[in-house]
C-alpha cells in the first residue's frame, strides 16, 4: 500500500544563505548588517525597517545553527566564522556604503569583520555600531559561561534575562537552543581582539544596570577608531537592546542620517 503523500515543506530560505533582508534594493543608499547576540536570530532586527531613515535598507546577519540555517552546525572558531562572513560580506561593500551593528557577541563580529574587509581592501563601513561589549584589551568581568555544566549555565541566563523564561522552562526547546548557544558564547569568550584603529566611527551603546559590559568597560572604544567616537547608556541591564529598542533606534538613526 502506497504511503499518503507528505505535506508540502514551507518556502525556506536557500541553505546557507546569511542575509534576511527586510527590504527591497531599489531605494536602497546605505545598508545596515545587524549581528545579533549569542543565541539571537535575525528577528530580533525584523521591525527595524519601518523605523530607520529612508534609504538605509536593514539586513539581519543569519548565523548557522538557527532559522533557515538551523541544520548547520554553527561557528565555534573565529577563522571559520570570519571566514565565512568576511566571503559573503565582501560583495556587499561594492554596492555602496554600509553600517555594521552588533550586539554583544554580535559586537565582536562586527568589529572583527571591519578589520577584515578594510585589510583586504575593500571598503570600510561608514559607521560601526558597538552594543553591550566591552572593548578591546578590556578583561571580562564575569566566569567564561559555555564551560558550564546545564544547571549553572541556565540559572545564568535566568539572572541576565538573556532567554524567554517560557524556552529555559521546555527542556526541548533548550535541547535545541543550547548548543547553539553554548558554540556562540565560546566565540564570545575566545575573542582576541584585532590590534589597531579601524577608519569608521564608532558609537558605542551600553546598559546602566549592565554587570557584564558596563560603561566603564566601554568608554575604552575611542581609542579603537582613527574617526569619531561617541558612547550612550540606556537604563537597562545587559539586554537593552529589547527592553530600549525604540531609543536605541533613535540613536543608530540619528548617526545614519547623514550617511548617503
Amino acid at each position: 500500500m502506497r504511503p499518503p503523500p507528505r505535506a508540502a515543506a514551507p518556502p525556506r530560505t536557500a541553505a546557507g544563505d546569511p542575509f534576511a533582508r527586510f527590504h527591497g534594493d531599489s531605494a536602497v543608499t546605505t545598508r545596515l548588517f545587524c549581528f545579533p547576540y549569542a543565541g539571537g536570530g535575525t528577528q530580533v532586527f525584523r521591525g527595524w525597517q519601518s523605523r530607520v531613515p529612508p534609504g538605509v535598507g536593514v539586513t539581519g546577519i543569519r548565523l548557522p545553527g538557527r532559522e533557515q540555517r538551523f541544520r548547520e552546525r554553527p561557528f565555534d572558531a573565529w577563522p571559520q566564522a570570519l571566514g565565512a562572513l568576511a566571503e559573503a560580506l565582501a560583495p556587499q561593500t561594492a554596492l555602496g556604503p554600509y553600517a555594521f551593528f552588533g550586539h554583544s557577541l554580535g559586537a565582536r563580529l562586527a568589529y572583527e569583520l571591519a578589520h577584515r574587509l578594510t585589510a583586504d581592501g575593500h571598503r570600510p563601513p561608514e559607521l560601526l555600531v558597538v552594543s553591550a561589549c566591552r572593548a578591546p584589551g578590556v578583561t571580562p568581568r564575569t566566569p567564561p559561561m559555555h564551560t558550564m555544566d546545564g544547571p549553572t549555565l541556565h540559572t545564568r541566563l535566568r539572572e541576565m534575562n538573556g532567554v524567554p523564561p517560557e524556552v529555559l522552562a521546555s527542556r526541548a526547546l533548550m535541547r535545541l537552543l543550547e548548543p547553539v548557544l553554548r558554540a556562540d558564547l565560546k566565540l564570545a569568550e575566545t575573542w582576541e581582539p584585532s590590534p589597531g584603529r579601524i577608519a569608521a566611527p564608532i558609537l558605542a551603546l551600553c546598559g546602566e544596570d549592565d554587570d557584564i559590559d558596563p560603561y566603564e568597560d566601554m568608554v575604552a572604544w575611542k581609542h579603537h577608531t582613527s574617526a569619531e567616537f561617541a558612547i550612550r547608556a540606556f537604563p537597562a541591564g545587559h539586554f537593552f537592546l529589547r527592553d530600549e529598542e525604540e531609543a536605541v533606534l533613535a540613536t543608530i538613526c540619528g548617526r545614519l542620517g547623514g550617511v548617503r
